[in-house]
């Protein structure tokens, strides 16, 4: 499978290294480089699995990431209950990567919204990571 190609305005991000491309929103969920980070944090800490390698794969919550999740204020069974597509991998713009879409992908958001670790900017997409997000994940309920 070849590597997916950036854009040109992507590219210029990358180049810059703007604030865009470090942090901000994609729909309602965490994008960029901190989503994408936070994407592979949990998959690395076995909180999420891929079920496939497509280009939006589909995405599980494991007992110990629902565990996790919940001790963090998600209420996992309220986004199971979702009408919206339960968490899929996102190919982030810049990054070529995936970060975490779907309902969960948009509670993570809003639960480091409501602890502070993300705050909109409001000019645009992007946001602003207040400490570590790996903190946040350490951290159980904040």
């Amino acid at each position: 499978m070849s590597e997916p190609v950036r854009s040109q305005q992507a590219e210029h991000e990358v180049r810059r290294d703007t604030s865009l491309r470090r942090a901000r929103t994609c729909y309602d969920h965490l994008a960029g480089v901190a989503g994408a980070q936070l994407y592979a944090e949990l998959s690395i800490r076995g909180w999420i699995t891929e079920a496939d390698g497509n280009r939006h794969p589909a995405v599980s919550l494991t007992l110990a990431g629902k565990t996790a999740l919940e001790s963090r204020g998600i209420d996992v069974q309220h986004t199971y209950e979702s009408k919206r597509k339960f968490a899929y991998g996102c190919l982030d713009w810049t990054e070529r990567v995936h970060h975490l879409g779907g309902a969960l992908g948009a509670d993570i958001l809003m639960a480091l919204e409501s602890s502070k670790r993300v705050v909109r900017n409001g000019d645009d997409r992007s946001v602003s990571v207040s400490g570590s997000l790996f903190q946040w994940l350490d951290a159980g309920s904040s």
